[in-house]
């Protein structure tokens, strides 16, 4: 299917790699239907995009990829819901901000909320974003990339020199569920 998007154009995604919110994101709860993206500037970065929002993409990433000691505990019935059995059934996405920095020429900052999950069925291909209950994670926890990807990623989300993207991409299926690429 064509997919209109604010940040990287008119994109092919691919039906079966649509991932379904039922109950949508917290502040998003209206958007069901999201896709993976690859972020062009970082092998560590994706987005989640809403296939049906042109400008809703959220910056994520593989939180076990980002922190060695992040452990979170999904509680047994959103895992059984979703149909997860086992951790190698589940794809876990942290949310990143990032934040320009305050003085020109300063990288920007990148936090990763580690309280609130998004996990997603990867057979299923449905997701939910879950609070946890331990106390031991924050919203807000410093992310640091090597400097060279930081800057590729405040450079532009894989934009070129003139600030545009591709007008199509095509879904790739190295993270099990799928990944557009712009």
């Amino acid at each position: 299917m064509q997919v209109y998007t604010v940040r990287f154009g008119t994109l092919d995604v691919d039906d079966d790699k649509i991932i379904m919110f039922p109950k949508g994101l917290p502040g998003f709860e209206d958007e069901r239907r999201f896709f993976l993206m690859h972020h062009a500037g970082s092998s560590k970065i994706k987005w989640l995009h809403s296939a049906d929002n042109p400008g809703l993409a959220l910056v994520v990433a593989d939180p076990f990829d980002l922190f060695d000691d992040y452990r979170p505990d999904v509680p047994d019935e959103i895992a059984r819901d979703l149909g997860i059995t086992s951790p190698g059934d589940a794809l876990v996405l942290t949310v990143l901000t990032v934040r320009a920095g305050q003085h020109e020429g300063e990288p920007p900052t990148i936090s990763a909320n580690l309280l609130a999950p998004i996990v997603i069925s990867q057979e299923r291909r449905t997701g939910v974003q879950v609070v946890l209950r331990s106390g031991e994670y924050d919203v807000r926890r410093q992310v640091r990339l090597r400097s060279s990807e930081s800057a590729k990623h405040a450079a532009g989300c894989g934009a070129d020199s003139a600030g545009s993207v591709g007008s199509s991409a095509d879904c790739v299926g190295g993270l099990g569920i799928g990944a557009a690429t712009a």
